[in-house]
């Protein structure tokens, strides 16, 4: 679950219109307290290059892409392994072309990554043992999915955030 960063940068942005209108103050009626209003507007660059540095690196699935490990079987089953717990997992689409990218959470561990259009493939062993699939479909084009966790039960949490048909941002439909 990510942290949601939007009220931190609301405080930051009220805060930064309140010392503009202290330094408006300040050059209408003349009191000498520039180096007061410079040292506040330091403040407020650097607390907002530390919230961007933190929303960027501390928001999950920007920092890690699933990558392809093996293509295997024509009609579209594709194998992935999660950057996270290394799980291996398998995505069956009906649909082929227009790949977009697709957001997801990872079935064995429930970790937000991110699903490149073009992933580069890996080579790695698929466990035998096999979930059960789970299908998911979107709403806006119909593109279908079935989902397995390769070697270990799907994740209750599993979710696809976005379709990589019409690429829809809605989250697909679980059925």
């Amino acid at each position: 679950m990510g942290v949601n960063w939007r009220w931190a940068f609301y405080f930051v942005m009220i805060s930064s219109g309140i010392i503009f209108l202290f330094s408006i103050w300040q050059i209408i009626y003349g009191k000498d307290a520039l180096h007061l209003v410079l040292i506040l507007y330091g403040c407020v660059f650097v607390s907002i290059l530390i919230l961007f540095l933190l929303s960027h690196f501390f928001t999950p699935g920007r920092k890690k892409r699933i990558l392809t490990f093996e293509k295997t079987l024509k009609g579209g089953l594709y194998h992935f392994q999660c950057p996270h717990c290394q799980g291996i997992f398998a995505i069956k689409e009906s649909m082929y072309v227009d790949k977009k990218s697709v957001l997801m959470t990872c079935p064995d561990c429930g970790y937000l990554a991110r699903i490149p259009p073009m992933p580069p493939v890996i080579k790695a062993a698929i466990p035998q043992k096999k979930s059960g699939n789970v299908r998911f479909q979107c709403q806006q084009c119909g593109e279908s999915l079935r989902i397995w966790a390769e070697g270990t039960t799907i994740h209750p949490g599993l979710k696809v955030l976005s379709c990589p048909f019409c690429g829809s941002k809605k989250p697909l439909k679980r059925i």
